[in-house]
């Protein structure tokens, strides 16, 4: 524990620093952008937007929730969290606003059991008390099929379709891809943005946010690795594959039925003959 604390204290100083020194040399006074970071629940959003709001001059300013009003509003260096589907009018606004768009993709039965999670540990969530009275067999197939107020798997995945189909002017980013290497993940975010950067700091802002340290509170200390469990924690796992370890049978024939072709679509799978039979190891 001691070992970590000091560890994390090291980075938090390594990324001052190199705050400090992308201030004084490589912003080139470069006017802050307007950005969203946009996606379903659970597909990687929060993760995004705290690594670009971790590059100075850029802050976090939550999410209009489908009022178009506000986007006038929006400032240079202010970044939205969005789960917007995307419409003609939402696009003309953006591009008259010049706000850019980071979209967030997960694999949707990964999204699914994360979302089924956050919302059994989030008191606030309308939907956490029916939740929480049933098993989390039973919530699965719940948060499959969906009910008024609480979208089900398929329009979760429509969601992110709107934008695809629309080939709207946005950069697509996996969140399997981000996960893998984050480090060429935020630099390609970065140059997509035309945010100045430098590698020192972008290695910073990795450090700062990647998954050992994330939790609820903003300072963290203690860690986990990517596929230990803490419930109580925003970022609960954090693997690629996690479905493997919570469908059922049921719960797969059912998604096939309500989202298999949408799956396919999204690059998931290459047809219907996927199941859970190789689990993965627990960790």
């Amino acid at each position: 524990m001691l070992g970590q604390i000091a560890q994390n204290v090291g980075q938090d100083f390594q990324y001052k620093l190199a705050c400090w020194q992308y201030k004084l040399t490589a912003s080139d006074k470069k006017e802050p952008i307007k950005v969203m970071v946009n996606g379903s629940p659970k597909t990687g959003t929060t993760w995004m937007l705290r690594m670009i709001t971790s590059v100075p001059g850029y802050e976090a300013v939550g999410n209009f929730t489908g009022d178009y009003s506000k986007y006038g509003t929006v400032r240079s260096g202010q970044v939205l969290h969005g789960h917007e589907w995307f419409s003609t009018e939402l696009d003309h606004i953006l591009s008259t606003t010049k706000i850019r768009v980071v979209l967030m993709v997960r694999d949707p039965r990964d999204q699914l059991v994360s979302r089924m999670f956050h919302i059994k540990r989030s008191p606030a969530h309308a939907w956490h008390e029916r939740l929480q009275r049933m098993s989390d067999d039973e919530a699965l197939m719940f948060c499959i099929e969906g009910a008024e107020g609480l979208p089900g798997t398929d329009k979760m995945i429509r969601l992110t379709q709107t934008w695809l189909d629309a080939r709207a002017d946005a950069l697509i980013v996996k969140y399997e891809e981000l996960l893998e290497a984050p480090s060429e993940g935020l630099n390609r975010v970065l140059t997509y943005l035309n945010i100045p950067k430098t590698n020192k700091l972008v290695g910073a802002i990795v450090a700062r946010n990647r998954f050992e340290r994330l939790s609820v509170g903003r300072r963290i200390w203690r860690s986990r690795r990517p596929g230990q469990e803490d419930k109580s924690s925003h970022f609960r796992k954090g693997i690629v594959g996690d479905w493997r370890n919570y469908l059922k049978d049921a719960h797969i024939q059912r998604f096939k039925e309500v989202a298999g072709q949408q799956l396919i679509e999204l690059g998931y799978e290459l047809s219907d003959e996927w199941d859970q039979t190789v689990l993965l190891p627990q960790r």
